[in-house]
């Protein structure tokens, strides 16, 4: 008896590639191969900035599952900015936004073209995150067959009517937190669409070394980590604002802001900021080993990586109070602590560093509620009958 046929429809895929949604693909995908023949169609662009082509077009394999990929026609517009304020504007029309849809990319006509021809030889297909064109445009070319992983937070285009379609007309929507599921059920009314929270699973090596981090980069005292790129868009800009100022308040004690990711904005050039760079697996580990707590300051996000991985080591979270997921995980987790302006984020910072009991009693149910909740084999169970499911209201 043949498997039942998978199509994962995603803008990015492979090596190399930097993306909370794109990396949830690949590692769910890798998973769901033991159970369906699965296929991946994607494009040949590395950068969400420019969607330029990085990859060969074409099929490659990647972890045993072919990868095929299709060009780019257009690479993101230098005017793109012009686009999206027009689509976002009062009195804007449906042109408007999808004139926005398509300069925002990736655009790949090919990929349609593929879905539109093959789409209904496979039993499901599984779309990754809402606003992108592979989405709003594939998603409705295959409905009945159709699995949405929307990885969506309550941002401007989340208000445009063309992502109408995109989160009423799938058999599935597969969420990645309570938190998001509640946006999007207030924003679309789409409750009638069968949905469960999937998110990503959370694996986390045994091996993990504070003093192999602190031999490796030299740095003493209590680190408060971050990880993740460095942008505006994260938060970056106000963290790094809420930093200076608690500092300037309490200029001796010894406690650095250590940072883990690639650099998009500038970063303030001070002793007790140290940026390490994009460092491996191990590495990243090792800090977090390390730490007395990940801060994360972004405050539009469907669920943050990292703040799953952190708690799997046992590490407390700092977060922003306006962040509805983070801080409704951790609420939810009673593993993380929030802040609402610069002298709150300062006195956590310092509670957590003077108080070492508490940030070990806060990673604790943060990694009790990891097990419980963002674990592979539920995951993947989950996703099985998800798509049983489909397949029963097709047959």
């Amino acid at each position: 008896m043949s498997r039942p046929k998978l199509l994962v429809v995603v803008q990015r895929y492979g090596e190399g590639i930097a993306g909370g949604a794109e990396a949830h693909a690949r590692e769910l995908t890798k998973r769901l191969a033991a159970h369906l023949d699965v296929e991946v169609l994607t494009t040949a662009a590395r950068d969400y900035r420019t969607w330029e082509n990085a990859y060969t077009a074409g099929t490659e394999w990647i972890d045993d599952v072919p990868v095929r990929r299709f060009p780019v026609l257009n690479t993101r517009a230098w005017d793109f900015k012009l686009y999206e304020r027009r689509a976002f504007s009062k009195g804007h029309t449906l042109q408007d936004e999808r004139t926005f849809v398509d300069a925002q990319g990736p655009y790949a006509p090919d990929l349609l073209d593929h879905l539109w021809r093959n789409g209904r030889d496979a039993d499901h297909v599984l779309f990754f995150t809402y606003i992108y064109y592979p989405t709003v445009r594939g998603l409705p070319l295959v409905p009945e067959r159709a699995v949405l992983v929307p990885t969506a937070h309550d941002e401007p285009a989340i208000r445009l009517s063309i992502y109408e379609p995109v989160f009423h007309a799938p058999r599935a929507i597969a969420f990645n937190t309570e938190e998001e599921r509640a946006m999007v059920h207030a924003r679309f009314r789409n409750e009638r669409v069968p949905n469960d929270i999937l998110g990503v699973g959370v694996e986390v090596p045994e091996d993990r070394s504070a003093d192999r981090f602190r031999q490796r980069t030299g740095i003493e005292g209590p680190v408060i980590l971050y990880i993740g790129r460095i942008v505006e868009s994260k938060g970056c800009g106000e963290l790094f604002t809420h930093w200076e100022r608690w500092r300037r308040s309490e200029p001796a004690r010894n406690m650095r802001l250590v940072l883990i990711g690639q650099p998009e904005m500038p970063i303030p050039k001070r002793d007790d900021i140290v940026h390490l760079g994009v460092v491996s697996e191990q590495e990243k580990y090792d800090a977090l080993e390390a730490c007395v707590a990940l801060v994360v300051p972004e405050v539009l996000s469907s669920m943050s990586m990292v703040t799953l991985e952190s708690w799997a080591c046992g590490r407390a979270v700092i977060c922003d109070a306006g962040s509805p997921v983070v801080w409704g995980m951790a609420r939810r987790a009673r593993a993380g602590l929030a802040y609402a302006n610069a002298g709150e984020f300062g006195e956590l910072c310092a509670m957590l560093a003077d108080d070492p009991a508490l940030g070990a009693r806060l990673g604790e149910s943060g990694r009790a509620f990891v097990e419980r909740t963002y674990t592979w084999p539920r995951i993947v169970e989950t996703y099985l009958d998800l798509f049983a499911e489909v397949r029963a209201r097709n047959a």
